[in-house]
């Protein structure tokens, strides 16, 4: 009995440093948006030189669509661990696993079309790509982070280290996700409004 309540006051412990650090990722992000709307209304002040209009790749709307599957495939797997159905539990975090790779396709097709946004002749003018593009790559470093928590949690399934009582790994990994997604979609967002202001302003 001792060492099952001194897992579980170690997993206590460790949510408790999870949703630090989750908070300060989020200070993070929080500032880096702030930067953003700073960024964008210098960049769209009358006083500034002509404006480039500003696009966004369509490939970020299929971003979008894979952290929001990753994320609920995460959550499938932290109900399927819970309830020791460890087949279906195995199945969504290969899937979650492709899923994750696929991202880095997706979004590295959106950030060379960027890239070459700001190699066109007209790149020397006021633009927002330059930023925008930065803060695509930070959000992208951290999903790197997230690809590293499943392949954790494929480590821990050969071990068969998961289950009903010990799933702290598999709840913080979805929990991370569930953040990379909503950061992502509040980025996106600022950058659509960016995108139409720069237009109203070119």
């Amino acid at each position: 009995m001792a060492p099952i309540i001194g897992k579980v006051e170690q997993d206590r412990r460790s949510e408790q440093g999870a949703w630090l650090f989750l908070g300060s990722l989020t200070v993070f992000f929080v500032a880096c948006m702030i930067l953003y709307t700073i960024y964008v209304v210098l960049r769209v002040s009358p006083q500034t030189e002509e404006l480039q209009p500003f696009y966004l790749p369509v490939s970020f709307l299929l971003t979008t669509v894979n952290l929001i599957a990753i994320s609920m495939i995460l959550h499938m797997a932290v109900v399927a661990v819970r309830n020791e159905r460890q087949a279906d539990f195995t199945r969504y975090i290969i899937i979650s696993m492709i899923l994750a790779l696929a991202f880095f396709v997706i979004q590295g097709s959106g950030l060379t079309w960027m890239i070459a946004q700001l190699q066109r002749p007209d790149a020397s003018l006021n633009n927002l790509y330059g930023l925008t593009l930065f803060l695509v790559i930070v959000h992208a470093l951290h999903v790197i982070g997230g690809v590293a928590g499943i392949v954790f949690l494929l480590f821990g399934l050969s071990r068969q280290a998961y289950d009903h009582e010990r799933n702290f790994p598999v709840r913080f990994c979805a929990m991370y996700w569930h953040f990379l997604d909503l950061v992502w979609i509040i980025m996106l967002f600022s950058f659509g409004l960016a995108a139409f202001v720069s237009k109203g302003a070119g």
